[in-house]
């Protein structure tokens, strides 16, 4: 897959301050943001269907090939500007697929509520689709079958940029290597996968990362 090669980067493995990268990230996020809401408005609805149908082939076949009997997985609901995946959830769900989605919580925490896409939910103050219902925690995330997990930007190395408070940071750590690296995918659109981008020593790093091309694998750190 091509990567995406604009300048993003601050040099992290270079001394850069935790300020500089801090600052590398807010501008890396305040260019994607207004990029995603432009190309959703030039695509119009017949290029958005057709964006939701390649996630959807790629997201159904990635979880058919790691995933051999109705499980668990725990996934999101995307804002407009995201990657359209909700068509895949429900195909997902008719295979008899439990579907688990994140809700904010104080402290900067995650709970995961089941997903029933016949009842309606509520905005949260971010613009996220919250769905009510009986709250698990982290454990939930940590034990599902398979993980979809939304982000901003990857590098080449499977750096994640996420949205900036941290909440899958705190949790990705979690898994084994076994559960990151077979069943855990970063989703985002084709050119969001750079060559570099900032960031921290303890920020994320995802192996596996699906977009609308298909499935990119990160080069193995050093």
């Amino acid at each position: 897959m091509h990567l995406n090669t604009t300048p993003a980067t601050s040099n992290s493995d270079a001394g850069a301050s935790a300020d500089d990268i801090s600052l590398d990230k807010d501008i890396l996020r305040s260019q994607i943001r207004p990029r995603r809401l432009t190309a959703r408005s030039h695509r119009g609805e017949q290029g958005q269907q057709q964006m939701q149908e390649l996630f959807t082939a790629h997201i159904l076949e990635a979880v058919a090939q790691r995933v051999h009997s109705p499980g668990t997985i725990a996934a999101y609901l995307p804002t407009k500007s995201e990657p359209p995946i909700v068509q895949a959830l429900n195909a997902l769900l008719e295979q008899g697929h439990r579907i688990l989605v994140p809700v904010v919580r104080p402290g900067r925490k995650l709970a995961w509520v089941h997903w029933d896409p016949t009842v309606e939910h509520p905005l949260s103050p971010m613009g996220i689709p919250e769905p009510e219902g009986e709250e698990q925690d982290t454990q939930a995330f940590i034990d599902a079958d398979l993980r979809l997990i939304p982000a901003l930007a990857f590098d080449a190395g499977g750096h994640r940029l996420g949205q900036g408070g941290g909440y899958y940071d705190r949790i990705i750590p979690l898994l084994s290597d076994q559960q990151l690296t077979g069943r855990s995918i970063g989703i985002v659109f084709s050119d969001e996968i750079y060559e570099a981008i900032p960031y921290d020593q303890w920020d994320a790093i995802l192996p596996v990362i699906l977009t609308e091309r298909g499935i990119f694998r990160a080069h193995q750190q050093s």
